[in-house]
């Protein structure tokens, strides 16, 4: 063969190995992280760029108002990796090193967040009650159970916390329009080759689901 030919192969195989490596889907959901997970992380946050912004679009899930009944909002997923992206994002000075040397050996909880908006039918009425003072808040916690299943296996929350939303409402005063309820799970017991489902489960016994594909998040 000559060596003009030889070289137009090498330049032929160079560019399918190119081609090859792009189209390899993104590593997968893994735990713990490495040194170089921590960094790329908080640094692909701290860009703040379109990449950061592509990045956190597979992790939400915005649902449709339904026809009757509580609305399910938006739910959320939030891997360690994710977590460092958001720190990167919010921090004001990069500090790789510290973020490193900060997480390095820091567990990181697997979060689901739920939200949850209020209207007419959630919550219901209150009782008459003239000795409570202002309009009872709704129990979101108890109100919408959720369940983190993959495949036939339900996994258990270590810890569950309510976050309350507000707007603005009459005379410069801000009322609670929803809340975001989030589990805290080991992420030591996510499979990392399994997809995982939520399933939300409403006041008036409906049932509300997504999945996720941790094949294709971090």
């Amino acid at each position: 063969m000559k060596p003009a030919a030889r070289s137009g192969l090498r330049i032929l195989a160079g560019t399918f190995v190119i081609f090859a490596l792009l189209a390899l889907p993104a590593l997968a959901y893994q735990y713990p992280l490495s040194s170089s997970d921590i960094r790329n992380a908080y640094l692909l946050g701290y860009a703040k760029d379109l990449n950061t912004t592509n990045f956190f679009a597979p992790y939400v899930r915005e649902l449709p108002m339904p026809d009757t009944g509580p609305h399910v909002a938006k739910i959320t997923l939030k891997t360690p990796y994710s977590q460092l992206v958001e720190m990167g994002e919010s921090a004001v000075n990069a500090d790789v090193q510290g973020a490193e040397e900060e997480f390095a050996n820091k567990k990181l909880p697997f979060l689901v967040q739920v939200g949850v908006d209020l209207g007419p039918s959630y919550p219901g009425p209150p009782a008459w009650d003239l000795t409570a003072p202002g309009f009872p808040l709704p129990d979101f916690q108890r109100d919408f159970p959720v369940q983190l299943v993959q495949g036939d296996k339900k996994i258990t929350e270590q810890s569950t916390q309510v976050y309350l939303l507000y707007s603005e409402g009459a005379s410069n005063t801000y009322e609670v329009s929803g809340a975001i309820i989030e589990f805290r799970y080991d992420p030591e017991k996510i499979d990392p080759d399994d997809e995982v489902t939520i399933e939300v489960h409403t006041p008036d016994d409906q049932d509300v689901e997504t999945t996720f594909d941790l094949g294709h998040l971090r």
